[in-house]
């Protein structure tokens, strides 16, 4: 921050000695603010330009709010600095106090004064590059990534260079939709721009992200031959080569990268990975190894070594590689974590348990939790699990909803559906809008032969969240299945189907209503496609029974005993195979 002060300080300070009553107009806006480099520099004019840099009066009120802004900076309010530079930014509509409101919004992580600020440089300095890209990078901070990828073009032209990779790696987030727009402006610029390596990099990094890695090949492709030594396209290239079914390929690609650059850590980490996914785990093992051995601080690279070793078995290495870590948070969840798999794998249970009792936060947390659930399950009774989790839900309340619910799924393998209702309940009494806790209890009351609760549960999910497609979905199947109320079933599916359209669930339930209406060859239509699209048991067992109806008996068997090969036990089937008295019928 003293840093920060000295630069405020010293920059107002020139300001006022240079203009005490008079402060010079924008001179950004012409051709005479870009250096030899290209690169736009508001605090330096040549001796020869600076007889005809026009002057204007400057106003009390702005030089007394400017010292305000410096003196406030002085005592680091820089708070008040930000607000009286941007209030005299817009006010005055100069370059000069825009470029500091907007380095100071920076500095402070405002994006909207950076904003505010940058569009104030950007206008009253339009051949400034440095404006243009201080207000696309906040652009894309704000996720208007189309108006970001109009200023780096600006960028492009005034200083011949620009980050447009940058932006699409930052894409990342958006939507197919906005991805899609972005790539078509990346398209046009390509045209205009065909020489500009970034241009195609950028475009191959969106056409990755929509997973359409044909084009994206030619596009990493024309990259490299515009910029042989671009290692973030090569890299990028490779990936696209994993993903076409490749490996080999990508495998002999990074070979090369390998050797010419042996000591560049992306190349050998993606090299290791598509190796594990070709299950070369003694290759992998060698790689981390290497990249171990020449990053010995990277502890991410420390841990694969560590898993690569528990899948070959080598139980004492990774020890040896997983313990140091769990002397360092977040790194330390993810090795008990591991630690706690070996002890089980050596059926040393009292030391995993010890070990998943360690894991305090992060993504295995909920993973441990479960295993620990399993391992007492295993070990003692369901009752020692439960005041297990029971303990854990005091101890961490933001987990209170996934904990409950792992109880309820706990429960529900033991067939102690009144008992999982009953925990649901008591939840709702606490948290009475907990769509979770309400599915749960709704589908629990529905196993207890309670539709009144059911539906009562299900509409409460989609009063609140009207856009619950899955509820929906829920709440008309069962009313076609268990009740006479079929024409309101199928308009909660069909509004569930608009919501979430393609969805084999949404699908198989439109089928079963149809086939509840009579119309088998509809129903047959949209169960054949919801069974293509997941061949789930209880998707069979609608299948099934509709192609049975047809006279169509040895394809209905064939099905159920597709559905019955990965469910040996489906309850759906065989109540569908009793009540339709299958197996008489076919003697």
């Amino acid at each position: 921050m003293v840093m920060l002060v000295r630069i405020i300080s010293l920059l107002i300070a020139h300001s006022l000695m240079t203009a005490c009553a008079y402060l010079p107009t924008s001179s950004s806006g012409n051709n005479s603010d870009i250096n030899e480099a290209g690169i736009g520099n508001s605090q330096v004019v040549s001796p020869e330009l600076e007889a005809v840099v026009d002057y204007r009066p400057f106003p009390a009120p702005t030089l007394y709010s400017l010292l305000v802004a410096e003196v406030a900076g002085q005592r680091q309010q820089f708070d008040i600095s930000l607000v009286n530079y941007l209030d005299q930014a817009e006010k005055t509509q100069d370059a000069g106090i825009a470029e500091r409101a907007t380095r100071i919004a920076q500095y402070m992580g405002i994006n909207n004064y950076t904003l505010r600020a940058a569009k104030i440089w950007v206008e009253s300095a339009p051949f400034e590059p440095q404006a243009h890209q201080v207000l696309a990078q906040a652009l894309m901070i704000e996720g208007d990534f189309s108006n970001a990828l109009v200023h780096m073009e600006a960028v492009l032209e005034l200083a011949g260079a620009s980050q447009f990779d940058y932006l699409a790696l930052n894409a990342q987030h958006l939507t197919p939709e906005q991805k899609r727009n972005l790539l078509q402006q990346f398209e046009a610029l390509t045209e205009k721009h065909p020489d500009y390596p970034q241009l195609w990099m950028a475009k191959g990094t969106l056409l990755l992200q929509l997973e359409d890695y044909p084009a994206a090949l030619p596009a990493f492709d024309q990259a490299l031959a515009l910029r042989s030594n671009y290692t973030a396209a090569a890299l990028s290239k490779a990936r696209v080569l994993h993903k076409l079914g490749e490996a080999e390929e990508a495998l002999v690609w990074l070979d090369d990268l390998h050797d010419n650059m042996p000591k560049h850590k992306g190349i050998g980490i993606l090299r290791a990975r598509i190796l594990i996914d070709l299950k070369r785990y003694t290759e992998a093992r060698a790689a981390f190894q290497y990249l171990n051995q020449h990053f010995p601080d990277d502890q991410s690279i420390q841990l694969s070594l560590g898993l690569l070793n528990i899948e070959l078995q080598e139980y004492d290495e990774a020890i040896a590689n997983l313990t140091p870590l769990i002397l360092t948070r977040p790194i330390a969840d993810e090795a008990y974590f591991y630690l706690a798999r070996i002890a089980e794998l050596q059926k040393d249970y009292p030391r995993a348990l010890r070990n998943l009792g360690q894991v305090q936060q992060g993504r295995q947390f909920l993973p441990a939790q479960l295993q620990t659930v399993r391992l007492l399950m295993q070990q003692e009774d369901i009752n020692a699990a439960r005041d297990y989790l029971s303990h854990s839900r005091g101890q961490h309340p933001k987990f209170n909803t996934e904990l409950v619910m792992l109880e309820v799924e706990l429960l529900i393998e033991e067939s102690d559906f009144q008992e999982a209702y009953n925990l649901t309940d008591m939840a709702l009494l606490e948290d009475p809008d907990n769509i979770d806790f309400l599915y749960s209890r709704g589908l629990l009351a529905e196993k207890m032969g309670d539709i009144t609760q059911l539906e009562a549960d299900l509409r409460k999910i989609i009063q609140l969240n009207p856009k619950n497609a899955e509820a929906m979905n829920a709440l008309g199947y069962t009313l076609a299945d268990k009740t006479d109320r079929i024409e309101e079933a199928l308009v909660l599916v069909e509004q569930a189907n608009e919501l979430s359209p393609n969805n084999p669930a949404i699908i198989d339930s439109l089928g079963w209503i149809h086939y509840r209406l009579g119309d088998l060859y509809k129903a047959l239509e949209l169960l054949q496609k919801a069974y293509d699209e997941f061949p789930d048991h209880e998707v069979a067992a609608h299948l099934g029974e509709v192609l049975w109806k047809l006279d169509r008996n040895k394809e209905a068997q064939s099905i159920w005993q597709q559905g019955l090969e990965d469910n040996p036990e489906s309850p759906v089937i065989k109540d569908t195979q009793q009540r339709l008295k299958v197996d008489s019928a076919t003697e």
